[in-house]
């Protein structure tokens, strides 16, 4: 009589040999970026349900690994409600990615994400150029401060701040308070309250970076200058490391504002009717600096008129993009998929002898246990424990033995624990340990063969 009794199992959690940053995410694109150098910002735009997620999108899954498929990249961000460079609807399965390279060159990176539930990426990790990623009213991974301050404290916060509403009260309470992009934006200055105590007040925001030591791109980023006082009392001032920059090169085109080498601001006059630039884009190339650490800071100055504050509003700094990116197929997660089977052959017994011998009591039978695995990654530990019944001897157990490749229950060579590490001759119940049943695919799966032999009672 031939026992046989086949079953399917899935081994995703016995995964070591998996060229897969962390099996827990079920989903990657490859990307290629062309003509990379160390430092530069790469930016994509990306729709994952246009990429071929089913299911919707968990934003926080997204993960930037770079091509060893084991390292995060130390500065990535997800931002959900950007997209293509305008405010997009939140949780749709779209955004924008950025992350610093590490590498130059073609470099290959991968985008990992899921549908399932994932931690949410340490602060550490993103650049928050946008300020979507701030902590509350804090702008995380920038820095901010002021001097000359006298009694009312300036803003220098994130907007829109919880708690606050959609405005800040003003004179006038029609004045935007809306971000270029996305929900956040900064504002430093005076908006919601007075100068005070003829200080010459100063409050600034800064941000540090590396420049890429070539193809070093621009830095930009976008304000907007709202209030009473014009340039020659409220202005901006920009520094990198502690040095001025000549302003004029900040590439500002705007008939509302007044740009000279020292400094910017608002042209019109000081009035009791708040003035809004609108938003305006600045821009400062960076050839000069390649190769070098900088910080950036950005000061707005204030006169001792007091009543007549002024703030600016920033937003969406970046700078070196790379933007020559392509993405590959969506991949999904590969896993270990165990067939086995078992099966029965009778060796001798004693009446017969090896003749057509018959499963009698003191017939030897040969069992042997086949593991197929077909998924695309190796199962690892993999052990088979079987307890034998009352209707075998089983101090006869012996011939233990693992074999690559698949069964032949008559034609293998008894041979005793050949690398089967599992449990000794005469052993109940007998464990076999294959250890590791590499990757393989439908068609040709990879195969191991456990034996052992056992005297019927």
């Amino acid at each position: 009589m031939v026992k046989k009794i086949i079953f399917l199992l899935s081994f995703s959690s016995l995964l070591a040999n998996a060229t897969w940053w962390d099996t827990d995410w079920h989903y990657r694109i490859p990307v290629t970026i062309n003509n990379a150098v160390e430092n530069q910002t790469a930016k994509i735009n990306i729709d994952f349900s246009a990429e071929g997620l089913s299911g919707n999108l968990d934003k926080n899954s997204i993960r930037i690994v770079k091509a060893d498929d084991s390292t995060l990249v130390a500065k990535q961000e997800f931002t959900d409600n950007i997209f293509n460079d305008v405010t997009d609807t939140l949780d749709n399965g779209k955004g924008e990615i950025k992350f610093i390279l590490e590498d130059s060159g073609t470099v290959n990176y991968y985008i990992y994400y899921d549908i399932t539930t994932k931690p949410v990426l340490a602060n550490s990790y993103v650049i928050n150029g946008n300020f979507e990623h701030s902590n509350g009213s804090v702008p995380t991974n920038w820095t901010v401060g002021q001097s000359d301050i006298g009694s009312n404290a300036p803003n220098n916060e994130v907007h829109p701040i919880d708690g606050e509403g959609d405005t800040v009260t003003v004179n006038d309470s029609t004045v935007a308070n809306t971000a270029h992009t996305g929900e956040a934006f900064h504002l430093h200055g005076y908006r919601d309250r007075d100068e005070s105590d003829s200080k010459q007040e100063k409050v600034y925001i800064e941000k540090s970076f590396a420049v890429p030591s070539s193809n070093a791109g621009t830095v930009d980023y976008w304000f907007r200058l709202q209030g009473f006082d014009d340039v020659n009392y409220d202005y901006v001032v920009v520094t990198i490391d502690g040095q001025a920059i000549d302003h004029t090169k900040l590439s500002i085109s705007n008939s509302k504002i007044k740009v000279s080498s020292e400094k910017y601001g608002r042209k019109e006059q000081y009035s009791n009717t708040v003035v809004d630039s609108d938003w305006t884009k600045a821009s400062l190339d960076l050839a000069s600096y390649a190769g070098t650490n900088i910080t950036m800071r950005i000061t707005s100055h204030f006169a001792s008129d007091n009543g007549y504050r002024s703030w600016e509003l920033l937003d969406d700094m970046e700078w070196s993009l790379n933007t020559s990116l392509s993405l590959g197929t969506q991949e999904e997660v590969p896993t270990a998929i165990l067939s086995i089977a078992k099966d029965s052959c009778v060796l001798s017994d004693l009446i017969n002898g090896e003749t057509l011998p018959k499963r009698i009591p003191g017939a030897v039978v040969r069992y042997v246990v086949e593991l197929n695995n077909t998924g695309g990654l190796a199962a690892d530990d993999i052990e088979l424990t079987d307890t034998l019944s009352e209707e075998f001897d089983t101090t006869s157990i012996q011939n233990l033995q693992i074999v690559d490749g698949s069964c032949d229950c008559l034609g293998v060579t008894s041979s005793s624990n050949n690398g089967a590490n599992g449990t000794e001759n005469g052993v109940n119940p007998i464990i076999l340990d294959f250890g590791t049943i590499v990757a393989g695919t439908e068609e040709t799966p990879s195969q191991k063969c456990g034996y052992f032999e056992v005297e019927l009672q």
